[in-house]
């Protein structure tokens, strides 16, 4: 999942060229719909047309793949213990909505700069105002965002660290070393919020 944030590259596409209010409405828009559909024939052609908008907006090559490489492996994971479960349709169908949205979400990702992103949660945020100011909200989902891919490469290093010390398939050797990490990384955003005055700003504002 780290390749799915921070892929950006300008060019000269419809996706580009669009407002990321309307790249954000159209990634909300599509998951609904194929999450509600039900028929595998729909949610394939769904998945059809999210990865040709992925194609057009011509994103790198090796960190794409990996993204989607990922996102597939998840897929088949869940549609073979459907297909396992005798729920053949619901598995055509479950994993196409997978390779949909995250196709879907990577395009949108690498055809928006992340100060687009960011301006439009600020804009979105102004109605809480009154609670944070729309700034500090922006400040802290870029910082979720930037914990996301952390918390990924996190669990990698412990993979790797398990593997080399032939534990790969401990899964203590993974988890305990990964959630302490985490809660390390947890501990130092907190500390980065509040030296920023976040929370210092919000206390009276909520009150």
């Amino acid at each position: 999942m780290i390749t799915l944030l921070g892929i950006y590259r300008p060019r000269d596409t419809p996706l580009h060229n669009s407002s990321a209010a309307f790249k954000m409405a159209l990634l909300l828009v599509t998951s609904i719909a194929a999450i509600l559909t039900n028929d595998p024939v729909s949610a394939v052609g769904i998945a059809a047309a999210c990865l040709l908008l992925l194609a057009s907006t011509t994103p790198p090559a090796r960190a794409t793949f990996r993204g989607m490489a990922g996102i597939a492996i998840i897929a088949a994971a869940t549609s073979g213990y459907q297909m396992w479960q005798g729920e053949y349709f619901r598995a055509i169908d479950t994993s196409a909505d997978i390779i949909a949205i995250a196709a879907l979400a990577l395009a949108v990702t690498s055809s928006t700069p992340m100060e687009e992103v960011l301006d439009l949660v600020s804009t979105l945020a102004r109605p809480l105002r009154r609670v944070l100011p729309p700034e500090t909200i922006g400040l802290m989902f870029s910082m979720m965002l930037r914990a996301i891919p952390e918390a990924a490469q996190i669990l990698n290093e412990a993979r790797t660290a398990a593997r080399a010390r032939g534990l790969e398939r401990s899964p203590r050797a993974i988890l305990i070393p990964s959630a302490t990490r985490t809660v390390g990384f947890a501990i130092n955003m907190g500390q980065a919020l509040h030296a920023r005055g976040i929370a210092d700003e919000a206390a009276p504002r909520a009150l």
